[in-house]
């Protein structure tokens, strides 16, 4: 199939027309669209559609939705006419993957598809060596993994394809939760291999699509930095950042998570690259940080990771105090020189508010704190620069200076 965009005659079931108001937010780059910006056209049922402003100019192609969540901008489209899913998809998909071309390795992890950044709204695909895992949290990608699912396969040569449609966003628009296979055989375990360091990834079970291939660049910087370093990697799940560290040389490193499965697989993997000096411990990370505190104890190197706490508007205050909190307690573990890596993966978090939150949490420590890096996620996670929800990681590398 031709990777060429080949559109077809519209019609008017296929056509959008936005408010004035909301087409000018869409030429700045706004792609989320509500009920109200819609003047004229009908969002049910969730379908490809070509869009135009108040003044019937083109605005290119997006997805409808019956949710609150009404339409979600594709992108531009040459022609006139609402192209045919395969040619759509296919297209898209295309394109993504030579975008990737230089992390298409055996064994290496690579995000293919992200979302709105790619033109695909609702659409996540995550490679691990010969697996593919999918993630659909809009009704139109629903009703085209038929197309999606084949053309990715044969592409990306994959033995097997796994929906980990288990994400609560789906029930916005009435999908349901599942983790499906879609192709191939079923692959219950593989391993990736990054910076030298092998993971073992259960695209079935593991976290998000099996592993957070989005913290590349940080476990890269933490190789660089531990060497001789006493390492306290915290919300570890399987102790990347801790055998990376291992992996640049450090002494000793010692992996937080609540879940054994996760600090054993670490344990595992940290035996099969011959990594000495791993140490996990199966607790609660607010508890062991105050404990070490009350202990005495101090590391050179700490990598605060943690899950998402703002998941909604909602949730941010609430997410602001876990994170000073955290934030605070981690810096005083510090010893002198020592750096701590401090992560927020919520796109509600704000990296001006994240870095307000964690000067809040440096205040009035016996000690000076330097901000020395700020990193994001990797290449293959692009961040469309005018919608600021595709930057949801933010990494800060901060140094106690005495």
């Amino acid at each position: 199939m031709s990777s060429e965009p080949s559109p077809e005659p519209d019609a008017p079931r296929h056509a959008i027309r936005l408010t004035a108001k909301a087409s000018g937010f869409l030429r700045r780059g706004q792609p989320w669209f509500y009920a109200d910006d819609i003047e004229r056209g009908a969002v049910a049922p969730p379908r490809l559609v070509r869009v135009y402003d108040e003044n019937e100019r083109d605005l290119g192609l997006a997805f409808t939705s019956a949710s609150r969540l009404a339409l979600r901008w594709c992108g531009p489209w040459p022609g006139n006419g609402t192209p045919d899913r395969e040619t759509f998809f296919h297209q898209r998909l295309a394109a993504a993957i030579e975008r990737r071309a230089g992390f298409l390795g055996s064994v290496d992890g690579v995000r293919i598809v992200h979302g709105e950044s790619d033109g695909l709204p609702g659409l996540v695909i995550d490679r691990y060596g010969p697996v593919l895992v999918l993630q659909s949290t809009t009704a139109v990608v629903d009703d085209a993994l038929d197309a999606i699912v084949p053309f990715a396969a044969e592409r990306l040569h994959a033995d097997a394809v796994v929906a980990r449609n288990d994400t609560p966003a789906r029930k916005h628009e009435g999908l349901r939760e599942e983790v499906t296979l879609l192709h191939g055989r079923r692959i219950v375990e593989t391993a990736i291999v990054e910076h030298g360091v092998r993971h073992t990834v259960r695209p079935f079970t593991g976290h998000k699509t099996g592993f957070y291939l989005d913290q590349r660049p940080a476990r890269g910087l933490v190789q660089e930095l531990g060497k001789g370093r006493r390492v306290l990697d915290l919300f570890c799940y399987q102790a990347g950042f801790a055998r990376n560290a291992l992996k640049g040389g450090a002494r000793t490193a010692v992996a937080v998570d609540q879940s054994a499965d996760a600090l054993a697989l670490a344990v595992a993997d940290a035996a099969a690259d011959g990594l000495a000096g791993l140490s996990t411990e199966n607790a609660n990370v607010f508890d062991f940080v105050r404990a070490q505190r009350d202990a005495g104890v101090q590391h050179d190197l700490i990598v605060l990771d943690p899950p998402a706490f703002a998941k909604s508007r909602r949730e941010v205050e609430g997410a602001e105090r876990g994170y000073r909190d955290l934030n605070r307690q981690a810096l005083r573990l510090l010893a002198p020189h020592g750096f701590l890596l401090t992560c927020t993966c919520s796109h509600h978090m704000t990296l001006p508010r994240f870095e307000e939150i964690v000067r809040q949490a440096a205040a009035g420590l016996p000690f000076r704190v330097m901000l020395r890096q700020r990193l994001g996620a990797g290449p293959d996670h692009p961040v469309a620069i005018t919608h600021p929800e595709s930057e949801y990681l933010k990494v800060l590398l901060l140094q106690r200076v005495d």
